[in-house]
């Protein structure tokens, strides 16, 4: 897993570490599932997930229409990893 900085559609940097990157046919678009470790004392991570343009390192907000098909696809390619 790769730490990373990344930014915000608005403009704010956060250092993240990505768990996964993966390409979407269905929407043409990069995503990146990742975790903020905001608290190193906590046990429990919130994954997160966004479009991701690896050229800039910005993020942006899964639009509401696409949000099943790339979450399918985070499935899809987080058990093919596990299972591999």
């Amino acid at each position: 897993m790769d730490n990373i900085e990344i930014i915000k559609e608005n403009g704010e940097k956060l250092k993240v570490e990505v768990i996964l990157a993966f390409n979407v046919p269905e929407t043409n678009k990069d995503y990146i599932a990742y975790t903020i470790d905001d608290d190193p004392n906590s046990i429990i991570g919130m994954v997160l997930i966004n479009e991701f343009d690896s050229q800039t390192n910005q993020i942006k907000k899964i639009p509401e229409s696409e949000k099943d098909v790339v979450l399918k696809a985070y499935e899809e390619v987080k058990n093919a990893v596990i299972n591999d």
